[in-house]
């Protein structure tokens, strides 16, 4: 965006934008921009807080107010604590899958694949659930079936089918592991005895709890060792957090 920015300057049209990474922002020297403290995805801070998102969204307007740029601010706040008490924690949540035993015979791989095929159905009812109550949901490209055979498949070695709307294997992973968390995400929202969780600790339970944070890892070890240029760039920063891998 900020180096669109420049190209909309010379044009005559004014442009402010909120930046995520301050980095990336101080390089590219945008005309203005608003730095936030925010994890991605989240540029006006945590979602069903509109005080607090008008905050961001105008300190950003009020950046046509300053000279001339290349200007770069910092916003003074980061989002507000959460108040989670013991019951709305995640670490205090059972994940609701029970797992028959498993035969010794069966590779740890089989293992960890079988078990994220019961939790991906087991999870089903409260994603429902939710979907019916909201009315929409984050999941953009693969139902929850869909992104877990597609990940399957291709910790198994077998081809892999995907839309021909999606541009490769690659482009079809990192889809599917997007719309496999929101999966996970809307579903732990359904529960009627949890309140909004907090991002960081719901990030630490998936990656952490989760037979399905165990695959995308998996997923993120295969490509990392793939000759495909395009899967090793995104098994190495795509798929699993760095602070997670």
């Amino acid at each position: 965006m900020g180096a669109l920015a420049h190209y909309l300057e010379a044009e005559g049209l004014p442009t402010t934008q909120i930046s995520l990474i301050r980095e990336h922002t101080e390089t590219i020297k945008p005309p203005r921009a608003l730095w936030v403290p925010f994890e991605l995805g989240r540029p006006l801070g945590l979602p069903n807080d509109p005080a607090f998102q008008r905050r961001v969204l105008l300190a950003a307007l009020e950046l046509f107010d300053l000279p001339e740029g290349p200007v770069l601010v910092d916003f003074p706040d980061d989002v507000p604590e959460q108040a989670v008490d013991a019951r709305d924690s995640l670490d205090n949540l059972a994940c609701p899958v029970s797992f028959a035993p498993l035969s010794q015979e069966k590779t740890e791989t089989e293992k960890l694949l079988s078990a994220f095929r019961s939790e991906v159905t087991e999870f089903r009812s409260w994603y429902d659930l939710g979907l019916n109550k909201r009315g929409y949901s984050a999941i953009a490209y693969f139902s929850p079936d869909a992104a877990g055979r597609l990940l399957i498949d291709f910790v198994q070695e077998e081809p892999l089918q995907f839309p021909e709307d999606i541009s490769s294997p690659a482009a079809a992973l990192r889809f599917a592991a997007q719309d496999l968390k929101a999966f996970y995400y809307e579903s732990v929202l359904s529960r009627p005895d949890f309140a909004l969780p907090n991002t960081s600790e719901f990030n630490r339970w998936f990656w952490q709890k989760t037979a399905a944070g165990r695959v995308l890892k998996a997923v993120r070890e295969i490509c990392l060792h793939s000759n495909d240029e395009q899967l090793r760039m995104t098994g190495g920063m795509l798929l699993v957090p760095l602070d997670q891998a």
